[in-house]
């Protein structure tokens, strides 16, 4: 059986394309059938489940708005916690001052870079290249209306401009001023999101069952993003006891960690063995 799509054969028993999905043939079409062949299969995408593609939007929303601005500081924390090893302190201020501190949000956009990298080419949705749409609605609302959504925010606000307000070095936490956190900074990440997404596409196409490295990247990453939460809750029950917040915390970071693990382990194609 064959996927018209990336041309991988796969063993008995499979139907339909983990990464294209599609329904497999038993043989590859000639060129020309190639256009009736394209035909059918834009039929089948536009007979795709209406649900499906609303919940693959959400999920990737999602990931861009929240999962990418609450996990990507858990695992630059590793680097910092990597120092408890050697008995040296956790330079707290240092680490938010980096994380939350700077206006454009280093941290955050090349985390969604890497992100939308490892799983825009492993997946095939669209909706992953249109997620900061949203974001930069809201954004852009905030900007024309000038409405703070912290009351705390409107007396860091007073003196100064709106670019520097939601874009500079107006609006910093320590003044407890947090537009920026709220409403610049999703819209980065889902920026960068997308743009991680279009560039991997462009560049290299979507992964397929020949892609063993992407998938194998995508998996560490999974790997990596649990251990970092599980080894960030450790350390914090361990200085300040146990709190039910952590529960609330451990959303973001484990949807998108099983998200990459089960991407990189569940969703790669078998093809047929060739021994």
């Amino acid at each position: 059986m064959f996927c018209p799509v990336c041309k991988v054969e796969y063993r008995p028993g499979f139907t339909r394309c983990t990464d294209c999905d599609v329904d497999l043939v038993p043989e590859l079409p000639t060129k020309s059938s190639e256009k009736t062949l394209e035909i059918s299969i834009a039929d089948e995408d536009r007979r795709k489940s209406p649900t499906k593609s609303v919940l693959c939007f959400a999920l990737h929303q999602f990931i861009g708005m929240y999962g990418i601005p609450y996990t990507a500081p858990i695992v630059f924390s590793l680097a910092f916690k990597f120092l408890l090893l050697f008995g040296h302190s956790y330079p707290r201020k240092a680490f938010y001052s980096v994380v939350s501190g700077l206006p454009y949000f280093p941290v955050q956009i090349v985390f969604a870079l890497i992100l939308g990298w490892l799983l825009g080419r492993a997946l095939r949705h669209r909706s992953i290249v249109w997620v900061w749409v949203l974001p930069l609605a809201i954004l852009c609302y905030s900007v024309a209306t000038y409405r703070v959504m912290i009351p705390t925010s409107v007396l860091a606000s007073i003196g100064q401009s709106r670019f520097s307000h939601y874009f500079g070095w107006g609006c910093r936490p320590e003044n407890h001023c947090l537009d920026q956190l709220l409403i610049t900074m999703p819209f980065y990440s889902c920026l960068a999101y997308s743009l991680g997404t279009a560039f991997a596409r462009k560049a290299f196409g979507y992964a397929d069952s020949k892609s063993s490295g992407h998938f194998r990247a995508v998996t560490v990453a999974g790997f990596i993003v649990v251990a970092a939460f599980l080894i960030d809750l450790f350390v914090s029950v361990q200085e300040s006891g146990w709190h039910g917040t952590y529960l609330l915390l451990a959303v973001t970071p484990t949807v998108v960690g099983a998200l990459l693990i089960y991407v990189g382990l569940a969703m790669r194609p078998q093809p047929i063995s060739t021994a």
